[in-house]
């Protein structure tokens, strides 16, 4: 909109302002009744105005002009008026004083542009303070600024929302109260912190607030800028959370001492059972051999004795896995003691006694230099010797056997294998191998009690390692188990 009564004057202003913006749509106001009507439609983004009008004067129009909208950018055009008329302008809300006369023609349309990318820039931060503003009411989060003694000097609305005050005055006083006691003396050596505190209000009322706050500097004073939130639900899901946290622990315990009263009371059985059940036998097994004595001397009975010779092997065979379920619970009772086991010591020292009883077997050795390990040493050596005896055990029917012996080690754990080329698994049936009395169909015609490898997995176990196998039908199988590096501190002696 150009405002003035002189058409000279407007043509000369809308030939320089469309220099600069030829395609913009300039409203020309030559007397007082076009403004109004002008200011009533609204259809205007810019003033530009005369000061001095037959009709009245260029501080009306921009008076009336910011009483319309404070923010619609106005400059003024003029050849008539006053340093002090400038400066009443400027404090009436006046963008820019541009002179009338050829040298500052140029000067119109700069100001204009100037002007206008200000008003621009204020848009967008006002538009950007409004959705920064919602966003904050949203998130139900208020913001503030205070001086450093505690002194608040700006708040949101959503601060007073968040903590159900009714005013600015309220504001200060719950501020100087409550938050302004908690700021840090040393804040000149941070730039911004964070603090946790539950609120109280009256009525018992409770709230947790988080507030974080930053040093600003503001043209030379120093202010704190701060938000504050309810956390009063995270704070509240936090204590569940360790209250569920706390009641499954103690349930954990209660079962695990269930399970350890359980295991030691099989434990005490089987030994029971299999100490009971060791005298039975042997007396079976000597009544045995006496009557075959005095039978073989009235009777040539082959099928008597066949009779008498399978009642010895199944008694020999009871009594074998009666000692086996005796060192199983032996294994699972033994305090651990801990020491370096030198693997490759035990490994000869066994692999020697086996050799003993090959008779004609060969057997061709391939081992590994192994590292030394943290464990028990007796039970260690038992691990050993079932695994070596059935690879020995399950290569037999092999005119050449091949057992290799060989680890592997890294900052957490020493894997440790025997290979074998004997009769091998189906890897369907590998979660049976460890399991009490459980023995593979193509493992029938061997001896053996089932319990050596039930064994095996008990003690890895106790030493907090791992145990597993894999294997194929007819092609071999690879026993392995781990040892961590350090002692586990539930089983440090």
């Amino acid at each position: 909109m150009l405002v003035d009564d002189s058409p000279d004057d407007r043509l000369l202003a809308i030939r320089e302002i469309r220099r600069q913006f030829p395609d913009v749509d300039i409203h020309e106001v030559p007397t007082l009744d076009k403004f109004y009507e002008a200011l009533e439609a609204d259809k205007f983004d810019f003033v530009v105005t005369d000061y001095e009008l037959n009709w009245t004067t260029g501080l009306d129009i921009l008076r009336a002009v910011k009483e319309h909208d404070p923010e619609r950018p106005i400059v003024m055009f003029t050849n008539s008026g006053t340093q002090e008329i400038a400066v009443e302008a400027m404090k009436s809300g006046l963008d820019d004083y541009v002179l009338k006369s050829p040298k500052h023609f140029i000067r119109l349309s700069q100001a204009i542009r100037t002007v206008w990318e200000n008003a621009l820039a204020r848009q967008r931060a006002d538009q950007l303070e409004l959705r920064l503003k919602f966003l904050l009411n949203e998130l139900n989060v208020g913001v503030f600024r205070a001086t450093v003694d505690g002194k608040l000097l700006e708040a949101s609305d959503g601060f007073q929302k968040l903590l159900g005050l009714s005013s600015f005055e309220e504001s200060q006083q719950f501020f100087q109260e409550k938050i302004a006691t908690n700021f840090p003396k040393d804040y000149h050596l941070k730039e911004k912190w964070e603090w946790q505190t539950e609120l109280i209000f009256p009525q018992q009322k409770k709230m947790w607030v988080r507030i974080s706050e930053t040093i600003v500097r503001n043209n030379g004073k120093i202010v704190i800028d701060g938000l504050i939130d309810d956390i009063t639900e995270q704070k509240q899901y936090s204590a569940q959370i360790k209250e569920l946290n706390r009641t499954l622990e103690k349930r954990v315990k209660e079962r695990t001492t269930r399970l350890e009263n359980v295991n030691k009371e099989l434990e005490t059985f089987a030994f029971s059972v299999s100490h009971d059940l060791r005298s039975p036998i042997r007396q079976i097994d000597g009544f045995v051999s006496l009557l075959k004595q005095q039978l073989a001397e009235i009777t040539t009975d082959e099928t008597v004795l066949h009779y008498l010779d399978t009642i010895t092997t199944l008694t020999e065979r009871s009594g074998k896995m009666i000692d086996d379920l005796l060192l199983l619970s032996r294994t699972g009772r033994a305090e651990m003691q801990y020491t370096t086991v030198d693997m490759n010591l035990l490994v000869e020292s066994i692999k020697q006694q086996v050799e003993l009883r090959l008779n004609n077997r060969k057997i061709t050795w391939k081992i590994d230099s192994l590292p030394t390990a943290k464990g028990d040493r007796n039970l260690l050596q038992q691990v050993w010797q079932n695994l070596i005896e059935n690879a020995v055990k399950y290569t037999s029917l092999r005119q050449k056997a091949e057992i290799e012996i060989g680890s592997i080690s890294n900052n957490q754990e020493s894997v440790f294998w025997v290979k074998d080329n004997g009769i091998g698994f189906e890897m369907n049936y590998v979660n049976q191998l460890f399991g009490i009395f459980q023995r593979l169909e193509n493992a029938q015609e061997f001896e053996g009690t089932g319990i050596g490898l039930a064994n095996t997995r008990r003690i890895i176990h106790r030493h907090n390692g791992r145990v597993w196998a894999e294997g194929n039908l007819d092609q071999g199988a690879t026993f392995y188990f781990s040892l961590p590096q350090d002692i586990p501190q539930i089983l440090k002696y």
